[in-house]
């Protein structure tokens, strides 16, 4: 199995922020227009498998709890498992996945490579409110549920209605994070791809 953070010079469990920077950082370096050296395009291949796994959520948690047997206990191999042939096959996908991706980004001239990177960021930063709004709502939240037991000693309706404004805020904020993730699929899929 491959270990993806190491490709992409990450500590385990990363952010898939950190995998977003240290991805752009390493395909501009390794992009097949910028590096003449021999190994670039197998390590531009590499990095963009890396990044496709790693960058999906959903992917990610997966890689991560094969990865957790395959590198974080003693030496146990990821085929050893149960579904070892479902990881097999797992890891086979990924891997033609981001090969596909690295033909498509390597025939992309490297300035255009480049202001599709550039591009990306700034449409992540336009996320900024949306991040604040999302912490500031959830963590108010966090913070009345450590005053609930307090509430509930003095009245045990005062009590209820206070937990009903935590849940409302705690599904507030849920829905604030999936308004603004759909919301920048969108704005990305529009302005990038």
């Amino acid at each position: 199995m491959k270990d993806y953070y190491i490709i992409l010079q990450l500590d385990f469990r990363s952010d898939i922020l950190a995998v977003k920077k240290a991805y752009r950082r390493l395909a501009l370096k390794y992009h097949p227009d910028k590096n003449n050296e021999p190994n670039a395009s197998q390590k531009f291949i590499e990095i963009t498998e890396a990044y496709e796994v790693l960058r999906d959520p959903e992917k990610k948690k997966e890689y991560d709890r094969i990865y957790q047997i395959c590198f974080g206990s003693k030496g146990k191999s990821p085929f050893e498992l149960d579904d070892k042939d479902e990881n097999i096959h797992r890891q086979k996908k990924w891997e033609n996945f981001g090969k596909e991706k690295a033909k498509e980004y390597s025939s992309i001239p490297y300035e255009e490579f480049a202001k599709r990177l550039l591009k990306e960021i700034s449409i992540g930063s336009s996320y900024i409110p949306n991040v604040i709004a999302i912490m500031l709502v959830g963590g108010s939240a966090l913070v009345m549920s450590t005053m609930l037991p307090k509430v509930f000693e003095g009245d045990i309706l005062a009590g209820l209605l206070f937990l009903l404004v935590i849940l409302g805020m705690g599904y507030l904020a849920y829905r604030l994070y999936l308004v603004a993730q759909a919301d920048y699929k969108e704005e990305r899929k529009r302005k990038i791809l």
